[in-house]
């Protein structure tokens, strides 16, 4: 298998950690730009860049770029933004980021933006206002009609979504939220798919397609899916990301969903974020790998086609657990057979990125409502410093 370069810029240890290893079996030598060191010594990682300050990350990455490299991976939607409010010429912003032009720019880590960009390509997506301010929120409202989603532009992970069902959500939205503008999106009852891809120069190289089962939080990020094989869905389907590639302008990992309308059974694209997702390597488990799929296109330009071939070894659909987002009893007791599927098969790098996250997740649950915002700033530094600190010597 021919050895091609990769660059991995991030710092969301969740999306970012089956990336090098996915990557490494298309065959590619993987560096990682970051300032987690549970990268350190991951077994598909060849070179390992610390960055300390991630705000430098963008002009490091830059630098990085300049030896050539086949593929550059941007692992997270905080990277994309500081990629995009940092000082690099457009030119530079491009060669990192995974689009084509610089037309393309305008809906990197922008809900708004993403909106535009669907309305003027005819994808399907739900019908929608932007808000400038209260006024035109109250408005907007009135246009659409209930149920409706309100969404901060440059949001992320669930964060910064709002639920309206009637005029006293409005009422309370409106005395509470501060950012502006807004998206506001008719909310459409259904199934929520993910059908997350990866692109080259547009064109559709490889993607899954899995049902929501189960999420954390009412917006938030996945914990079970279920997975079917891609060979048993329509051409329409393939056509549809044949047209969101596209309009995006794709050039790497989109993490895409869609609601399955109960009404009319379209789905209604929500989101595609230039990155890939927690769930990137999953296909693998049930006998579609995209890393062959990622090779056969740099070896030989292949695309993704429809009819695509059934795997008669593995079931229509498996359900699959996230084992980070699961219950710590459910990880325990290996409910959905959890275990076999961590996306890495380093069991320390797992183990060691658990405890952080659940203590993390006390400290935030027991401290936080205690303390002013400037003493909380203070010891989330004092935190991460002791994680990097921590995982430099155990890692």
């Amino acid at each position: 298998m021919q050895n091609f370069q990769a660059l991995l810029v991030g710092e969301n240890v969740e999306l970012m950690i089956a990336v090098p290893t996915l990557l490494s079996r298309a065959g590619f030598a993987v560096d990682v730009i970051t300032n987690s060191y549970i990268f350190k010594k991951h077994p598909s990682i060849r070179n390992f860049v610390f960055v300390a300050n991630p705000d430098y990350i963008a002009r490091v990455a830059s630098e990085k770029s300049k030896n050539n490299y086949s593929l550059i991976v941007i692992g997270d939607d905080n990277t994309l933004k500081k990629i995009l409010n940092s000082d690099l010429s457009v030119e530079e912003k491009i060669e990192l980021l995974p689009i084509q032009t610089i037309k393309n720019l305008h809906h990197i880590y922008s809900k708004i933006g993403l909106s535009k960009v669907f309305q003027e390509f005819g994808v399907i997506t739900p019908e929608f206002r932007i808000a400038k301010d209260k006024s035109e929120l109250k408005k907007s409202v009135e246009s659409l009609g209930y149920p409706v989603l309100v969404k901060i532009d440059v949001s992320g992970g669930g964060f910064g979504v709002f639920e309206c069902l009637n005029n006293g959500d409005v009422e309370i939205l409106l005395n509470t939220l501060q950012t502006y503008p807004v998206l506001l999106q008719k909310k459409i009852q259904g199934v929520e798919l993910d059908l997350s891809s990866f692109y080259q120069e547009s064109k559709l190289i490889h993607f899954s397609y899995s049902r929501i089962e189960r999420v954390n939080g009412k917006f938030g990020a996945s914990a079970l899916r279920t997975y079917v094989q891609i060979a048993n869905l329509q051409k329409e389907i393939f056509d549809e990301l044949d047209l969101l590639g596209k309009a995006l302008g794709a050039n790497g990992f989109v993490n895409i969903a869609c609601i399955q309308s109960d009404h009319d059974q379209k789905r209604y694209f929500i989101e595609a974020d230039m990155r890939p997702n927690a769930w990137v390597d999953f296909s693998k488990y049930f006998g579609d790998d995209p890393a062959v799929q990622i090779n056969n296109f740099f070896l030989n330009r292949n695309t993704l086609q429809h009819p695509y071939p059934v795997n008669p070894a593995y079931p229509d659909n498996i359900l699959l657990p996230y084992f980070s987002r699961i219950k710590l009893w459910e990880l325990a007791i290996n409910r959905y057979c959890v275990w076999r599927y961590i996306p890495n098969k380093d069991h320390l790098i797992i183990f060691m990125y658990l405890i952080i996250r659940k203590i993390k997740t006390m400290v935030i649950k027991e401290f936080k409502p205690l303390m002013p915002e400037n003493y909380w700033i203070r010891l989330k530094c004092v935190y991460q410093k002791s994680r990097n600190s921590i995982l430099n010597l155990l890692m």
